[in-house]
Formats: structure tokens, sequence, C-alpha cells
């Protein structure tokens, strides 16, 4: 009989222990992350636009995958037209155009590339750093984009490239063949007879 109350006072015991769960309150994150906030802040704090002005055409590159944030224009403030593929260039003829490229986020901020053009200038790209602060995204810098203002490093040249191994000339007794191109004289310091397997 002992046993068994001990047995029931430990399961109760273990019960309220389950049941009191300890809750733990969530960290407050230092930014969520809102592309249309980006752009909204670089159209209007570095391009200056506004929703009075005339319509202007606006690209969204991802780099190398799709990016549509799907933001609300007039809702930020601004008179942009979002176009893709060449039906909307077509429809958007003789418009000013604006590009946006998919932000970097890291620790301290938002790095975006994005380009302006106009119909008597030349494109102008730049690479703007975004920090947050108060709630509300801000441009701290926009520079000229080192993709285009850095030279490209050269492509290697030929001379640098070490060879692996001398080709095996074909025997002259008999044409070439196709297994001709891989053969390779074998390793100098190997000592003769059949490789690993």
């Amino acid at each position: 009989m002992k046993r068994l109350v001990l047995i029931v006072g430990a399961a109760f015991a273990a019960a309220s222990c389950l049941s009191e769960e300890k809750e733990i309150p969530p960290k407050k994150a230092a930014f969520v992350t809102d592309d249309c906030a980006l752009i909204a802040a670089v159209a209007r704090d570095h391009y200056k636009f506004t929703r009075d002005e005339p319509p202007r055409r606006l690209w969204l590159h991802g780099e190398d995958l799709p990016w549509r944030p799907g933001c609300d224009w007039q809702g930020l403030g601004l008179n942009l037209v979002e176009v893709s593929g060449p039906e909307g260039v077509a429809a958007t003829a003789g418009m000013a155009e604006v590009s946006f490229y998919r932000p970097q986020y890291d620790n301290t901020g938002v790095m975006m590339r994005t380009s302006l053009e106009r119909a008597s200038e030349a494109s102008v790209r730049e690479l703007c750093r975004l920090a947050r602060a108060d709630d509300a995204w801000s441009v701290a810098s926009c520079v000229p984009d080192p993709k285009v203002t850095m030279p490209r490093p050269p492509p290697p040249s030929p001379a640098d490239a070490t060879p692996d191994s001398n080709k095996i000339p074909p025997p002259a007794d008999r044409p070439p063949t196709a297994r001709d191109a891989t053969t390779y004289t074998p390793d100098p310091g190997r000592s003769p007879g059949p490789g690993p397997n």
C-alpha cells in the first residue's frame, strides 16, 4: 500500500512539473524585412520622387530569381508603373525609368543596387546603404556601383595554365582515334605497372 501511495505521489509531482511550463517571452527583432519600405526610402530620400510627378517605369531585378515584393506604390507616395516583358515596355514607351535590385540584408542594415534613366541622360547605377532608425529605413549613402566603376579583372591567360601532363602522340603506323585525345603520358614519378583500381 505504501508503495502505491509513493507511485501515485510521484505521478502527481511529475504531472504538476509538466503542466507548469515556463513562458519565455519572445525576443524583439532588430528589424523586419520590408523590401517595399526600402524601395520607397531610396525613391523618396535619394531620388526625390513624389506621387504628383509624371509616372515612371519601374523594373525590379531579383538577380537570379524572380522578385516581386507586391508594393502599393500610390500608398507609398510614388507614381511608379511596374513593368515586365516586352508588352510592358511597349505600353510605357517614352517614360523615364528606375530600377531596383533585390536588397541584401546584413547585421547593420541593407545594401541595395539601383539605377535611374532619364530620356536625355545615360543610366546611372548606384549602390545604396540603408540603415534602420526610429522604426523606419533611411538612406545612409549612395555611391557609384562598383560593378560598373571597377575594371573587370583580365581573363586568365593560357600561358598561366599549368599543364597536367603531355599527350602521347598517336603511333605513326595508324590514324589517330578519339581515344588519343584523352591519353596522356604517365606521371614521371610513378613506377611502371598497372595503376590503382
